[in-house]
């Protein structure tokens, strides 16, 4: 995943751990993160419509 998203691991651990703080993880690099999760089928869900409401993730159709 940190190679793909062009972070450390370190980087990668830290946003797991929803780090927040001076530590925490920029947005940008979440949005990488996202972003490999989702170019390899991952969909999120914040809040509202989802398949079964709320936050969470599922694998695209």
């Amino acid at each position: 995943m940190a190679q793909l998203a062009k972070v450390t691991a370190n980087t990668v651990s830290r946003v797991e751990q929803d780090d927040v703080g001076p530590r925490g993880p920029q947005p940008v690099t979440v949005e990488a993160i996202k972003r490999v999760y989702e170019e390899r089928g991952i969909v999120f869900f914040s809040e509202g419509p989802s398949p079964k409401g709320g936050i969470g993730v599922r694998l695209a159709e």
